[in-house]
């Protein structure tokens, strides 16, 4: 693990050793070096990778266990279809709002898992291949608690613009904008923030967990955006998109 071509080494203050910075037993004397993480809470974790990222993150890699991960995921494989079922205007399609949310929920439940496969993968091979020492399972967590911005907008955003739009919010006509033009810019204002938000999140989460580079980070963010940009093409491909 590198950060500007350095590797960062923790001290042990028994034997005074040098160690990995994410080492929780010296390698020399295996005295513990830092206070174990053996499981993560959501809530808190979640929480505190809006109140303080790095220092979260950092939690997040020495965690044991990296739980809720493809919790996360799935909860990102249902924001996608709902915005894939909005882009494509999947109202057009589907006529009830029971159908649509049936809809969309079963093919996130599939989808999210899967995307917990591909985008670490991605995200591990753009850094392996740029020279930084990394592990899976590290790129899994931090992408998984960096998407909770937009797992937040399935739970809190999108329920109002149903209530606000009903079908009509996956429907051309008419558009939702043309119903109520200022609640549907300030609530799709909304969802692109909070999407902004897991971009930069999840920067910040695979320079801390692996000790990168900034750049080698955003790299590897643009790589996972690219493979969903490209996924999202894909999908207007379906016959049913249109």
């Amino acid at each position: 693990m590198r950060t500007n071509n350095r590797t960062l080494m923790l001290r042990c203050p028994t034997c005074n050793a040098e160690n990995d910075s994410y080492a929780l037993i010296c390698t020399n004397c295996r005295g513990y070096l830092q206070n174990r993480v053996p499981n993560l809470d959501l809530f808190e974790t979640v929480w505190g990778v809006v109140e303080s990222p790095p220092g979260t993150f950092r939690r997040i890699a020495l965690a044991e266990h990296k739980n809720y991960s493809f919790v996360l995921f799935t909860g990102l494989g249902v924001a996608i279809m709902f915005t894939l079922f909005w882009l494509h205007r999947f109202g057009n399609v589907i006529d009830s709002i029971p159908g649509l949310l049936g809809a969309g929920l079963a093919a996130g439940i599939v989808v999210g898992p899967i995307l917990g496969f591909v985008l670490p993968g991605v995200a591990h091979l753009v850094l392996t291949l740029s020279g930084v020492k990394v592990r899976f399972r590290n790129s899994l967590a931090a992408l998984a608690y960096a998407v909770s911005p937009v797992v937040s907008s399935v739970v809190v955003i999108l329920p109002i613009e149903l209530a606000l739009f009903g079908m009509y919010l996956f429907t051309s006509n008419p558009s939702p904008y043309a119903l109520k033009p200022v609640a549907y810019v300030m609530l799709i204002g909304f969802d692109s923030l909070l999407a902004l938000w897991s971009v930069l999140l999840g920067v910040v989460g695979l320079k801390v967990v692996h000790q990168t580079s900034w750049a080698r980070a955003a790299i590897a963010v643009v790589a996972v955006l690219g493979v969903l940009a490209a996924l999202g093409w894909a999908s207007s491909m379906v016959p049913w998109a249109w």
